[in-house]
């Protein structure tokens, strides 16, 4: 197996601001751990709001700094008025008409290529505030996204020859709220629009560490179908899920700016209360003590 990779899913502002706290929150009890974690050699698998996280901790900057900013206003987020209601009946329904994932895919990016949404100049300018002049670095960094016109996933890195805030772009374009972005001739939304995830793009190294902005449980079944964490056997595999807590702090609107501050100091306390758990995961010290033969009965 190659060395370890941490999965950062989508999630929205609710999902950036709690993503980066429960790292924090890690790093305040187990400092060690959490440098190994975030730090190279580890593989960085982002999508959508974790495409942001992936990105900034890929460049090495802090995280207390990262934390910081999500407890401050920020005049170039925007807010955005989104039924969800409405945008998961539209997602089941592109789903359930399909005839193949891609399909699906296909159907969503029809949605999206047909909803009138803010400027792309605007939320792009929102894209390069959060990311303030990074690009690529030589980390293991992988961003997902999908094409609206083929419904075909793809994952961008160092060598696919656009820029960083391109990558997060493209993977942070929710159908229906945010415009579409065209890059080298094709047209890209959102990676969740695979899975929320994308864990199974971890295949191959271990440990893998999987942080989701959401319960394990939602209404409409498991936050991870359990077959994609299957894909990665034999490696060993650890989710963290937001608490009853982050859950409140989310709100109805992950969207919504305001959700940032609460939602960062709801990561951080759970981190702090899992850091023990996960850096034993990590370092393999949760695997069970081989037992001596003369110990066996």
């Amino acid at each position: 197996m190659a060395h370890g990779a941490l999965v950062l899913a989508g999630g929205g502002l609710a999902g950036i601001a709690w993503e980066t706290g429960v790292l924090l929150g890690i790093q305040d009890v187990e400092p060690e751990a959490a440098a190994r974690i975030i730090g190279a050699p580890t593989a960085l698998i982002g999508t959508s709001a974790g495409s942001t996280v992936s990105a900034q901790l890929s460049t090495g900057t802090a995280l207390d700094v990262l934390f910081e900013r999500q407890l401050h206003e920020t005049p170039t987020e925007i807010y955005v008025e989104a039924d969800f209601d409405a945008f998961m009946a539209s997602m089941a329904a592109a789903h359930s008409e399909a005839t193949s994932p891609d399909d699906a895919r296909r159907r969503i990016g029809t949605i999206a290529k047909d909803t009138k949404t803010v400027d792309r100049a605007v939320r792009r300018g929102t894209i390069e505030a959060r990311l303030s002049g990074m690009t690529w670095s030589d980390r293991d960094l992988r961003i997902t996204a999908v094409d609206a016109d083929t419904g075909v996933p793809v994952v961008f890195d160092r060598t696919s020859g656009i820029s960083l805030v391109d990558a997060v772009e493209a993977s942070s374009a929710v159908p229906g709220i945010w415009p579409v972005v065209p890059l080298a001739g094709h047209r890209y939304i959102d990676g969740g629009v695979r899975a929320m995830a994308n864990a199974d793009l971890a295949v191959g190294f271990d440990p893998v560490l999987v942080l989701l902005p959401q319960p394990e449980r939602t209404a409409t079944g498991y936050s991870i179908d359990p077959a994609e964490l299957a894909t990665l056997a034999p490696s060993r595999v650890h989710v963290v899920y937001a608490d009853a807590a982050a859950v409140a702090a989310f709100g109805t609107n992950p969207l919504d700016p305001g959700v940032r501050g609460p939602s960062a100091l709801a990561g951080r306390d759970l981190g702090r209360e899992i850091a023990s758990q996960v850096a034993a995961f990590w370092t393999g010290q949760d695997r069970p003590t081989p037992r001596a033969a003369s110990d066996v009965a």
